[in-house]
């Protein structure tokens, strides 16, 4: 296995392993000390770049098996998702040929198990927009998105969860003549955003106009740690 691949994502487990190692397993009460807790708060900070990273790999994996892309061009995309660093530019995956896509991937976890918070309910509606470049900022990207399929990811750990989140996204809210520009937009997106029960439903689309929503299995990316952790060894 190419080593290089998985640079980034052994150097995001490297600093899990490190904290782990230094715990005193003997007595407790030692690890609990000032340069500990701001060691533990890198380490949790740090959890949803690796997770994120795992699903976008989850589902670059799993778009290559849909539409067949070959090993060459597959290393490629593995390569480009390693390379990229977290909260960069651009988008979490691009792939040109044999069919243009553009992937944003989302790494939510539900409120009290109940819902999203207005918070990360904005952010998928911002990625919406940027698939759409629907605003100033999003109209900087240089490639022309309406050619390509439109997608967010979303890490599912259940299909309860998976319910809930795309109702709450694709919900209907009636804007208040106060609102906020901004909100009024995030709004506008949700007509553009389609649910997909199953990832392997995008080979059949033509319609660029839409987001697909598509949920991130949990497994898949447990299978994307293990590749990793074989590298690690």
């Amino acid at each position: 296995m190419n080593t290089e691949i998985y640079k980034r994502s052994t150097e995001l487990l490297d600093k899990y392993t490190t904290f782990i190692q230094s715990i005193n397993q003997e007595n407790l009460q030692k690890n609990i000390t000032v340069q500990n807790l701001f060691s533990l708060k890198s380490v949790l900070s740090n959890i949803n770049n690796v997770l994120t990273l795992l699903a976008t790999l989850a589902i670059a994996r799993k778009i290559i098996e849909i539409f067949n892309i070959g090993n060459k061009q597959k290393e490629d995309i593995f390569f480009n998702i390693e390379n990229k660093k977290a909260n960069s530019n651009g988008f979490d995956i691009q792939i040109d040929a044999p069919r243009k896509i553009l992937v944003e991937v989302k790494c939510n976890a539900l409120i009290h198990e109940q819902k999203l918070g207005q918070a990360q309910i904005n952010s998928i509606l911002e990625d919406a927009r940027k698939l759409r470049k629907e605003s100033l900022r999003h109209r900087k990207i240089k490639i022309e998105t309406s050619e390509y399929l439109k997608i967010i990811g979303i890490v599912n750990s259940s299909t309860k969860f998976y319910e809930k989140v795309v109702t709450q996204i694709i919900k209907e809210v009636k804007c208040k003549e106060n609102t906020n520009p901004e909100r009024q937009e995030r709004l506008k997106v949700k007509k553009h955003i389609c649910p997909l029960t199953s990832i392997s439903d995008l080979i059949n689309i033509q319609d660029l106009d839409k987001i697909y929503l598509v949920g991130i299995s949990v497994d898949d990316m447990e299978k994307e740690l293990q590749k990793i952790k074989t590298v690690q060894k």
